[in-house]
């Protein structure tokens, strides 16, 4: 399953992924480059396969995609290439500027377990696709501590890359606040302030005005970039929020299935065992 990443720069889509990595993986990882700047690091469109400790792949992939920012988005064109499969590894982007015009186009690890690779093929029409070429859940990175002066280009893009979701049968949409200690001394003090803080709440609620989203959709995190190890608070919000990802990843496909617009003729179930 493919869980495409969107943000703007700085935001910590890289991250992420260097976080999930590290909690699955037992050590902090650096594998998406990342800085404590807004400079632009991820430049092309990357596919980062989540492993166990032992190595072996788990069931999902983390799709880093090139931060958006002032002025310059990404065009809607390759983002809908994106959520079909069609973009490689390592692919670069065309910028669209002054935004995207949509009318034109064990351990922690055991908390979200059970993901068993699966060889199966979906079937659609005349075309076999793979099932790990498609998205099945869209990310949006939202810097929490910078979200009241986010730059009008980039509300809109957010707001035209729902609408594109949509068009595309309701792909399952997470919000991950990312930066919440940076919001409240509390929440920097002690991560588990971070469920009832009033200031991460005011984000959540700014969240849910701006872009239209439930607040069962938005996930406030601390970013790992100093740990040197995998801390258990820290790991905790991020396997929220991936549990909530790979769950709804996995009723869409229920969805489509369903709706015959994919069909398998042996159908496996993907199944997610969530302790947390």
């Amino acid at each position: 399953m493919n869980i495409l990443l969107l943000g703007q720069v700085g935001a910590g889509k890289s991250s992420i992924v260097n976080t999930i990595t590290s909690i699955f993986g037992d050590f902090a990882s650096h594998k998406a480059e990342i800085t404590s700047s807004d400079q632009i690091v991820t430049r092309v469109y990357r596919q980062y396969q989540i492993r166990s400790s032992t190595g072996k792949e788990l069931a999902f992939r983390l799709c880093d995609t090139k931060g958006i920012e002032n002025g310059e988005t990404i065009r809607t064109a390759d983002i809908q290439q994106m959520i079909d499969g069609k973009k490689s590894d390592m692919e670069t982007s065309e910028p669209s500027y002054g935004g995207s015009n949509i009318s034109n186009i064990q351990r922690l690890k055991d908390n979200v377990s059970g993901f068993v690779r699966s060889t199966k093929r979906w079937m659609c029409g005349a075309k076999t696709l793979d099932i790990n070429k498609r998205a099945y859940c869209v990310v949006y990175v939202i810097d929490a501590s910078s979200l009241h002066s986010i730059h009008e280009t980039v509300e809109n893009y957010f707001k035209d890359c729902r609408k594109l979701m949509k068009q595309n049968g309701g792909i399952p949409e997470i919000v991950v606040l990312t930066k919440a200690d940076y919001c409240s001394k509390a929440v920097k003090g002690d991560l588990k302030a971070i469920s009832y803080c009033p200031d991460i709440k005011n984000v959540v609620q700014m969240v849910m005005d701006k872009f239209g989203f439930l607040e069962n959709q938005i996930f406030p995190v601390v970013n790992m970039l100093k740990d040197v190890r995998v801390r258990t608070e820290t790991s905790i919000l991020f396997l929220m929020a991936l549990r909530q990802m790979l769950f709804q990843g996995r009723e869409y496909i229920h969805e489509l299935a369903d709706k015959k617009e994919i069909h398998t003729d042996v159908y496996s179930d993907h199944i997610v065992q969530a302790k947390l």
